[in-house]
């Protein structure tokens, strides 16, 4: 009978557990645009992977679709991986910003560096970046954008009087059984 009522308890909690998801969308930069073409929206002047001199630039957007579909967005993390050439006895200077007001001006080293989002500029499937030099000269190797969300549950949760009559079924079946064993 304990194992019986034991089924039942995990059988009702099953029930209403619901998942998370993350999606995850990187950009990767090569010296004449974007590993995916339509990531790349534009540059200042040099390699689009090379960040040289006084307001070089690059512009790109990571596109997403949320599969399964996407009830709500939880949160949301834009990690820029840089390297620093090393080719000056003083630090590069470096700037940016995104599409949902972000942004961050500071020395560039090599490594990443990562950035809290605002979900809300999340839910069209474009998110715009900018990655500017201040001084000196260092290279982006990727972007990622990761985003843990709530997906839309197509599977209906049984409600409690479903699962409590099935839970009964399942206790009247181990009744017989024992019944039938004697």
């Amino acid at each position: 009978m304990k194992k019986i009522i034991l089924m039942l308890a995990f059988i009702l909690c099953m029930g209403g557990v619901a998942g998370a998801a993350t999606l995850t969308d990187t950009t990767q930069f090569t010296a004449a645009g974007t590993i995916a073409p339509e990531d790349f929206v534009s540059r200042g002047w040099g390699d689009v992977n090379k960040l040289d001199g006084f307001l070089d630039y690059v512009v790109w957007k990571h596109q997403f679709t949320f599969d399964p579909a996407a009830a709500s967005l939880d949160s949301a993390t834009l990690t820029l991986s840089l390297r620093d050439d090393n080719d000056r006895y003083i630090g590069e200077l470096g700037f940016g910003w995104t599409e949902s007001g972000t942004w961050d001006f500071g020395e560039v080293d090599t490594g990443d560096y990562a950035y809290g989002i605002d979900v809300n500029y999340l839910y069209d499937g474009i998110f715009q970046v900018k990655l500017g030099s201040a001084f000196g000269d260092f290279y982006i190797d990727k972007s990622v954008l990761a985003i843990n969300y709530t997906p839309v549950s197509n599977n209906a949760v049984p409600e409690p009087a479903t699962m409590i009559l099935f839970g009964l079924g399942l206790m009247g079946l181990a009744g017989v059984r024992r019944k039938l064993q004697k």
